[in-house]
């Protein structure tokens, strides 16, 4: 026996059971065994114990040694010899469905099927010979050769075989959406959104009823049903100006369509000519709701300029308008740059803050970030990235020649955002994009594009004029803000709550916690971009942007301004925020102040442990006297 632990240490033993519940007793009363030498002793008065010896490996057997050599002589073969190994094993039916992945994969790697047509070829016929001869080692892995296939036939520009292979896929949902979903952003890219339509359309019934999707998967895989059929729409009714009852009752089949919404697309994608937009339909008198229709309505305009300017699919465009108007939206929500003392005065007074920006014009920083989060080893989107830095020399041109930005500008754009393209056509090929989608962004900011936009004589009356700078607009200062807290996870619980502006967001904190009912026993964020995680427009306890030291006053809101409160990392609570009046006069009474509360506030804890269950694997040693050094939890 080795030398003897103590009582509450593991067992020598190594059962992973503490030493008085596995061998104490049993070593009681065997003979001791001295762990130290008596100063009288010798070594001859006691045996120690031997060291431990590992067991041997077991031995490996012939078909064991047989199979490592074989893979090791296809590892070492040429591409012709790798191909020809596999076609053998396949003739003589002893590939097993790993042997047929690893083959293939290997030799899909070393064809260099991205840039070689006739390596695509010969991978495709690979695969037919595998799914004709042997169909159960086909479906084994079925999914990453149907997604293999179809990025090659967007390779290939062969959309007359893309159909079949995206219906194939699709029917393997709902358990492989992830790779589903892989091909179907390249395809929509390609402006094939009618077979993706189609292709999800037949699988619906399977994705709703679903236990492997999240709900909010389920929604957004509708919500992008809808959106496809919008544009399938205009594409078979180019002329239509309003969503008619059959199409509107035709979306509902996939979720609850937002009429408005519908509507305002159509109006602006079929629009003969752009709306005449004003510098001020963006400025700082326009409430956040209003600015979001109108931004979201001018990008409408964009995508129907380019479809009709440049033939630019609408699916394509689609890829686009999302990660911009999410950058758009961001530099929105960004915080205000803080005010500085006032010359003579004390440093806790101190001069207005900036006023909040929300330029047309997509920075580089925010830019940057919001692209940079769609390459990731673990999923990444290239078509994400590829499409907005695509068209965006282009959606610069268009506002300049809109007036809503001076053609100067235009250039400083161009040459600020420039360098994000540095080796993108490598970046974006590494993450699973294709080489027309590299080659497509590289032409779009080529030095020959960039001069073809800049030197259009569409603006040339524009140059000649100077910036025109709006003046700040005089507004009566907010004493207090009413705000609507809405509870995301059920919309009809809500509540108002007024502050004065000088409180601070660790106020609206308590108050929102005080409104719902809820212990403050959790960290918790604002974010005012709306978006969880999103670092840029964060203010917490534990965060630079210190919730407790800004004030309301300090964040600059526009009235009807939405952002998220997020209440415990763990559960995820969470809180839309909106401000839906702002008083100039001065307050009176304690704030903050609950005004109105509707609903039913679900419970803190909706995952809260079962009374009758045992921290301890057992009662005695969760209670002995001996064992209360120990935290069960």
């Amino acid at each position: 026996m080795p030398t003897q632990p103590g009582r509450n240490e593991p067992c020598w033993c190594g059962s992973g059971k503490k030493y008085k519940h596995c061998h104490l007793a049993q070593d009681q009363q065997a003979p001791a065994t001295p762990s130290t030498l008596p100063m009288d002793s010798t070594a001859s008065d006691f045996t120690r114990p031997a060291p431990y010896v590992p067991p041997p490996p077991p031995e490996r057997s012939a078909a064991d040694l047989a199979f490592e050599a074989e893979w090791e002589h296809f590892k070492q073969a040429d591409l012709d010899g790798k191909i020809a190994l596999f076609l053998e094993k396949l003739d003589n039916r002893s590939l097993e469905a790993e042997d047929s992945f690893e083959m293939l994969l290997a030799i899909r790697e070393e064809s260099d099927v991205k840039h070689n047509a006739d390596a695509r070829v010969r991978f495709a016929a690979l695969i037919d010979r595998l799914r004709r001869e042997l169909p159960e080692v086909y479906q084994e892995d079925q999914h990453f050769y149907l997604e293999d296939l179809i990025q090659d036939t967007i390779a290939d520009q062969h959309w007359a075989a893309l159909p079949s292979l995206l219906n194939e896929l699709a029917a393997l949902l709902p358990g492989k959406i992830d790779e589903f979903f892989h091909v179907v952003y390249a395809a929509l890219y390609h402006g094939q959104a009618a077979p993706v339509l189609t292709a999800m359309q037949a699988v619906w019934h399977t994705v709703v009823g679903a236990d492997e999707i999240l709900p909010t998967g389920i929604d957004e895989y509708g919500s992008l049903i809808m959106q496809l059929m919008l544009y399938d729409h205009l594409e078979l009714a180019p002329t239509v100006r309003d969503a008619d009852s059959t199409f509107m009752a035709a979306l509902s089949a996939y979720g609850t369509p937002i009429i408005d919404w519908f509507e305002r697309a159509l109006r602006h994608l079929t629009a003969s000519a752009p709306t005449v937009w004003r510098a001020e339909d963006f400025g700082e008198a326009v409430d956040a709701e209003q600015w979001a229709v109108n931004v979201e309505g001018l990008w409408f305009e964009f995508m129907a300029d380019q479809h009709r300017r440049a033939a630019v699919p609408y699916s394509k465009s689609h890829l686009a308008r999302r990660e911009l108007l999410h950058v758009l939206h961001q530099q929105f929500a960004q915080p205000a740059t803080p005010g500085k003392p006032a010359k003579g005065k004390t440093r806790r007074k101190v001069t207005p803050a900036t006023p909040p920006v929300a330029p047309l014009i997509p920075r580089f920083k925010t830019l940057d970030h919001e692209l940079g989060q769609q390459f990731s080893i673990f999923g990444s989107r290239p078509y994400h990235a590829g499409a907005p830095l695509e068209l965006l020399p282009a959606y610069l041109h268009f506002i300049a020649r809109l007036g809503l930005i001076h053609p100067s500008e235009l250039d400083e754009a161009l040459a600020e955002l420039r360098p994000l393209t540095a080796n993108i056509g490598q970046t974006l090929t590494s993450y699973g994009g294709d080489v027309h989608l590299a080659q497509a962004v590289e032409d779009a900011w080529s030095e020959t594009n960039l001069d073809r936009l800049r030197n259009d004589p569409a603006l040339d009356a524009a140059r000649a004029q100077p910036i025109v700078i709006m003046p700040p607009i005089e507004t009566a200062v907010p004493q207090t803000f009413t705000l609507k807290v809405t509870y995301r996870g059920d919309p009809d619980a809500w509540f108002v709550i007024e502050l004065r502006a000088d409180q601070t967001l660790d106020h609206l904190h308590t108050a929102i916690l005080d409104a719902a009912d809820f212990d403050s026993d959790h960290l918790y964020s604002f974010y005012l971009s709306g978006r969880a995680w999103d670092e840029d427009t964060e203010y917490a306890p534990q965060k630079a942007r210190y919730s407790s030291r800004t004030r309301l006053s300090d964040l600059r809101l526009r009235l009807k301004q939405r952002w998220l409160y997020l209440f415990d990392y763990g559960d995820q609570h969470e809180f839309d925020v909106q401000l839906i009046a702002a008083s100039p006069d001065q307050p009176r009474g304690t704030y903050p102040r609950l005004i109105e509360q509707h609903g039913q506030m679900p419970p803190q804890y909706p995952y809260a442990e079962d009374d009758g269950e045992e921290w301890a694997d057992d009662e005695d040693e969760a209670w002995a006297d001996d064992d209360l050094d120990s935290d069960p939890a």
